[in-house]
């Protein structure tokens, strides 16, 4: 089983939050331990989960607007070139001379359209990086906004029956909601059922978090919603309650985390 300083260290290292050194020795023990990469792999699946429900961010004021400007400022490149009339003189010199005239226009007026379908080109491909970064600078601030806005609670067992079992909860502090993952859980007993709990300090009682629906010892997901407001979550539970679940925590505390 891992230590809950271990667990801590691994979620760090997913955040990006450890030097160079200390994440080249997580990668290396990564390689040869399978139940570190199977809590890396839990906790990654239930970042994702969160980041899902995260709600859109709008885009940087004006930045629709600018695009919009750049679009209308490009220049529009004909799509016929045009019409040049010759006009055929009786003479055999003069039609040489005005073919000759004729041929030194359109030679002029090929090189003006390519060097407007080169500016153009230009001009598209600039507007096209800035979008391009405009967008890098929209998800770069989604990221750091779900980011900031995620606590992320690894439960631990109180009762030794459970110590296999474990419990990883990623908690939106914005939206007051998150994404509980348990893995090793053994179905409750029959009559029980187990129920998650917030607990707020300015709460007197936890906060039920709903019924946990345990099928199978397998990996299980769920999203979860406390049943009455709260402030600040500041740990999860999870106990064994007689079937249908309790108003406040009645039955054994079996795994806690903050």
């Amino acid at each position: 089983m891992i230590d809950e300083s271990k667990q801590d260290l691994l979620v760090q290292y997913l955040l990006n939050e450890v030097d160079s050194s200390t994440a080249e020795k997580i990668r290396a023990e990564l390689e040869t331990n399978a139940e570190l990469r199977d809590f890396v792999r839990e906790t990654e699946d239930a970042f994702a989960s969160i980041a899902y429900a995260a709600p859109p961010i709008a885009p940087p004021v004006g930045l629709s607007q600018r695009i919009l400007q750049l679009e209308r400022n490009v220049p529009r490149v004909a799509s016929t070139p045009p019409r040049s009339k010759i006009i055929w003189l009786v003479l055999p010199w003069a039609l040489a001379a005005c073919f000759a005239i004729a041929c030194v226009v359109l030679g002029l007026e090929r090189t003006r359209l390519q060097n407007r379908t080169e500016q153009a080109g230009q001009e598209l491909l600039a507007l096209q990086q800035k979008d391009d970064r405009a967008e890098e600078e929209l998800a770069m601030l989604q990221k750091k906004n779900v980011l900031a806005e995620v606590k992320i609670a690894t439960l631990k067992a109180q009762v030794a029956s459970y110590e296999t079992a474990s419990a990883v909860v990623v908690w939106d502090k914005d939206q007051k909601n998150g994404v509980l993952q348990l893995d090793k859980l053994p179905p409750p007993a029959p009559g029980k059922d187990y129920q998650l709990w917030v607990i707020d300090p300015k709460i007197e009682h936890p906060v039920s978090a709903g019924i946990l629906a345990v099928p199978n010892n397998g990996l299980i997901r769920a999203a979860f919603h406390p049943a009455s407001p709260i402030e600040s979550a500041a740990a999860f539970a999870i106990s064994v309650e007689k079937a249908g679940g309790a108003l406040k925590p009645e039955g054994q505390i079996i795994l806690v985390g903050k």
